[in-house]
């Protein structure tokens, strides 16, 4: 049987590429401010932005074929991380409103985005990163998302009253990104829940009825 290749998702930005993400910032994974920056150098490139992002996919993603990986991912080239990307294009979310919060089973303590409303979808996102990176490559590109469980652990909750509702919320405009890419022709979606691990308890009570 043939096994097919694949990648996790993210990759280090291209140098030309000046946005700030976890693979650059001294803290890495475990950076205290891990959306610190990235609206104010996604801005700064202004006109060229664009150009800057298509360039640096396809250069990720010929990495990536070069090796020989035969589905590669688009790199999540446009996210500051894997998380709080999908964040800023939900309703619901306020990134002007930073609360600190213990994350990881209190391995760190970071400032992060808050929830002050109803998460809900917008238009869809993903698509566009989809074809930009599909674009580039006759192998299918994958494309990954945090699931609820992840997103809620690494935001502050100001509006909910149960965990349960907010992640049935997340549940529901994430699934409408799901099925816009699939609708797109996207064929290889990840969807990422590490917090699984670390709260079986949660994933038990009502994690597993939103994935």
């Amino acid at each position: 049987m043939e096994l097919l290749t694949t990648t996790i998702g993210a990759f280090p930005k291209p140098d030309f590429l000046p946005v700030i993400d976890w693979f650059r910032k001294a803290g890495g994974t475990d950076d205290p401010r891990p959306t610190e920056g990235y609206r104010e150098s996604v801005a700064a490139m202004g006109a060229k932005g664009e150009t800057l992002f298509r360039r640096a996919t396809e250069a990720v993603v010929k990495d990536q074929v070069d090796a020989g990986i035969d589905i590669p991912t688009d790199g999540e080239i446009r996210r500051e991380n894997y998380i709080h990307y999908h964040c800023r294009h939900l309703d619901g979310f306020n990134f002007d409103l930073l609360n600190s919060k213990s994350v990881r089973d209190g391995a760190f303590t970071a400032e992060l985005p808050s929830i002050t409303g109803p998460i809900k979808a917008r238009s869809e996102f993903l698509t566009s990163d989809w074809r930009v990176a599909q674009s580039f490559t006759d192998r299918p590109i994958k494309i990954t998302l945090p699931g609820p469980m992840t997103i809620a652990d690494t935001t502050v909750n100001l509006h909910y009253e149960e965990q349960s509702d907010l992640g049935a919320d997340l549940a529901e405009a994430l699934n409408h990104e799901i099925r816009a890419l699939a609708m797109a022709g996207c064929r290889w979606i990840q969807i990422d829940e590490p917090v699984f691990a670390r709260h079986p308890e949660n994933v038990l009570e009502y994690g597993l009825a939103h994935v």
